[in-house]
């Protein structure tokens, strides 16, 4: 009898087929089974979930149907095939009636067991009962690990699956009844803003809160005055900035620092108390979980997670780099390291550093804190030029050149600092100075892409130094900064919101549902994140909070862990949602009094629906406010304008002209700081572009000068769509 196996997409199916002998490709509907005749091997491949969870027939209509009971009734939702994926599931069952064997080779994580060993196998069973099921693991798809991983194939990881199924289930029940129960009191809101529905999940609108409590602490923040009294010193080639050493003066201090200003601000030199260095060691990087490989990359190519986690993926499939999906830092003691750097010795680029890691025979790699015990680390498997015809994209080669000098990085030798510390006195005021210089680059010099801004050497000859200046700073502290991809991904790291695979995702959903936005690389709320969070605060708080979802997070580890089974975790949580859900029903007619509240300060959403078309948000910031960007809308008389999205701001508008399709442009003027806008507008049947700074340009309009036309600007002029000097 043959051998089915189940792969998850079609590259994984066709390497896996290929590692295992000469394939012939047999045509199925609108998939490839690979046959390996030699070994009477059929290997299908899926197109990852072919299953889902839907509403019943019975609770499909939103308004006919309880929307408490699909919580309370088990038969309120069922598993049924996604749209198109009967093809796949007819071609299962066709090779499962002639194979004594199915391998599950989906991919090695906790939703790939659920693909194959729920969605696909109850197929396998349906038609062949007595089939043999093992698994094969693999952390690549390179032929020898294949080779090697399917002459030990495993029992099948059922709880890994089944902690899967919990989790479809669970947020299924949850994602179901809370969306439709709060867009059924928000409808006549969602109506004016040409919304089906709003979305409501565990690990989403937790994210959600957690944004806007950041925004809340943004919008909140009231400057506090300080003030630093610093001292320029020189040397013969360098330039030395000390501070008081009571910096930074309070508000209430302002007479103390003014009164010591005046002490010094004439002195020309200064002595010194104490001049120390010492060597400080830095160690190389530890392996890249994918955590970790998600913030590297989001914050060194400032791209979205969702685009990292993608393109990564890309690498995988095609052989080039390990499992992307892992949560081990640790390489275990048997990972032969020394086959994957001898292939980097020719390489143009980091062949030098191979050579000499090889020299010194430093071939143990650091380590992290955790061997999860699923796969290694990132890891490359193959030495590619970065011109070479594997890439597809100029992405997959940034991503590739990061992952591979960061791994070559574990290898390397230990970075050493030389910390400066100068104490010296002005009159009888103290002051210190430090710096940090790099006197081994060690590591740096493969991953340039970590290595800190260090300051010039500190050089004093004798006991004093001359004082170029004094100077005394009145300054304002900041708000906390808004969050970007690294920073929002560790901070859903820190609290154990969604996995390392689903994250990505789950910021994209609300980007998706006008819930967020992402500007010159930073999230914020919209204004209807901003109503939906402020109203559930009050009824939610509990759901909204991060302990809620960390506690499903842990019952479904329990489950995967074998400590705990589907049923009970489910049950379990299901008693907490109703509990939660009741606080809502009671409480929803306070929530729809809110409505006219919302739509009277936020006329202009619904104006900008009027079209059909999404907000365009700037990328620089209001030049009132300066605190947060401003979008562009088109209004019921057909005009557009840009207006703040900071509802408490007093710049009414900026203009745009009224024809012309409208460009934002990544590119800033430099007179003023604000987008550049490329307008393409139409003349004589003939298309034209020209390009205006809508800040300068109304302005202009103001006084008729022709200013904030780029063509008309005397110093600077427009090159390859970016504002550059004349």
């Amino acid at each position: 009898m043959a051998t089915l196996i189940i792969a998850e997409k079609n590259k994984a199916a066709m390497a896996i087929a290929e590692a295992l002998g000469t394939v012939s490709v047999i045509k199925k509907q609108k998939l490839n089974v690979y046959s390996v005749p030699s070994k009477n091997i059929f290997v299908i491949p899926l197109r990852g979930h072919i299953m889902e969870y839907r509403n019943s027939e019975e609770y499909k209509s939103w308004e006919k149907s309880n929307s408490r009971e699909i919580i309370t009734n088990p038969k309120a939702i069922e598993k049924v095939p996604i749209k198109n994926s009967y093809p796949y599931i007819n071609t299962i069952k066709e090779y499962s009636k002639v194979c004594s064997e199915c391998i599950i080779g989906t991919d090695a994580d906790i939703e790939g067991c659920n693909i194959g060993l729920f969605d696909a196998l109850p197929f396998v069973k349906q038609v062949n009962h007595d089939i043999l099921v093992s698994q094969i693991w693999l952390s690549s798809l390179q032929k020898d690990e294949i080779i090697r991983k399917f002459s030990n194939r495993i029992s099948p990881k059922w709880s890994w699956g089944e902690s899967g199924e919990a989790r479809a289930i669970i947020d299924a029940i949850i994602g179901f009844s809370a969306t439709r129960e709060v867009t059924n009191t928000l409808k006549p809101l969602l109506i004016n803003l040409n919304r089906k529905f709003v979305s409501i999940g565990r690990v989403q609108t937790c994210l959600l809160y957690l944004i806007y409590l950041l925004e809340e602490k943004i919008k909140n923040f009231v400057p506090e005055a300080y003030f630093t009294i610093e001292a320029i010193l020189f040397t013969d080639d360098n330039k030395i900035k000390a501070n008081h050493k009571s910096n930074p003066f309070k508000k209430e201090e302002e007479t103390k620092a003014k009164s010591i200003y005046q002490k010094i601000k004439d002195e020309k030199i200064a002595f010194i108390k104490n001049n120390t260095n010492s060597k400080v060691s830095k160690k190389p990087p530890t392996p890249l979980n994918t955590s970790k490989a998600l913030i590297l990359l989001t914050k060194n190519l400032k791209i979205t997670a969702n685009q990292a986690l993608s393109t990564m993926n890309e690498l995988y499939l095609n052989k080039i780099i390990s499992y992307p999906r892992t949560e081990s830092d640790v390489y275990k003691a048997d990972f032969d390291h020394l086959q994957y750097l001898k292939k980097f010795i020719s390489h143009s680029q980091y062949g030098i550093y191979i050579q000499n890691i090889l020299k010194e025979n430093r071939i143990v790699p650091t380590k992290g804190k955790k061997d999860a015990g699923d796969h290694p680390p990132i890891t490359p498997l193959e030495s590619l030029e970065l011109d070479d015809t594997k890439f597809k994209t100029d992405l997959q080669k940034k991503v590739y050149n990061i992952l591979a000098r960061y791994y070559l990085a574990l290898f390397g030798n230990e970075a050493t600092e030389l910390h400066y510390k100068l104490d010296i006195l002005i009159k009888d005021e103290p002051f210190t100075a430090r710096s940090s210089t790099l006197i081994s680059e060690g590591f740096y010099q493969i991953v340039p892409f970590l290595k800190p801004q260090y300051d010039k050497k500190i050089v004093v000859n004798g006991n004093t130094i001359p004082i170029e200046k004094i100077l005394i700073n009145s300054k304002q502290t900041k708000p906390p900064p808004r969050y970007t991809d690294p920073s929002l991904l560790k901070l859903m790291e820190d609290n154990n919101l969604g996995t390392k695979s689903t994250r990505p995702i789950i910021i994209q959903l609300l980007i998706k549902r006008d819930l967020i936005n992402r500007n010159n690389y930073s999230y914020f709320i919209t204004e209807l994140g901003r109503f939906l969070i402020e109203n559930l605060k009050p009824i939610w708080l509990s759901f909204l909070e991060p302990n809620f979802t960390k506690i499903v997070e842990g019952k479904l580890e329990n489950i995967k862990e074998q400590k705990d089974n589907l049923n009970r975790v489910v049950n379990n949580i299901k008693e907490t949602f109703l509990d939660l859900y009741d606080k809502f029903l009671i409480t929803k007619e306070k929530f729809k009094s809110k409505i006219n509240d919302f739509a009277k300060k936020n006329v202009s959403l619904f104006q900008n629906k009027v079209e059909g078309k999404k907000d365009r948000i700037t990328t620089s910031m209001c030049p009132s406010c300066k605190t947060h960007p401003m979008k562009l809308i088109h209004t019921k008389n057909k005009s557009r304008c840009l207006i703040c999205t900071n509802e408490k701001c007093e710049k009414k508008f900026l203009s745009v002209p009224k024809k012309g399709k409208v460009f934002i442009l990544n590119s800033n003027c430099n007179n003023c700081g604000f987008n550049i806008f490329k307008i393409s507008a139409k003349k004589d049947s003939k298309y034209f572009n020209y390009y205006i700074c809508p800040n300068c340009w109304s302005d202009g309009l103001k006084n008729r000068s022709g200013k904030g036309f780029c063509s008309n600007c005397n110093s600077h002029k427009i090159n390859n769509e970016k504002c550059v000097k004349k």
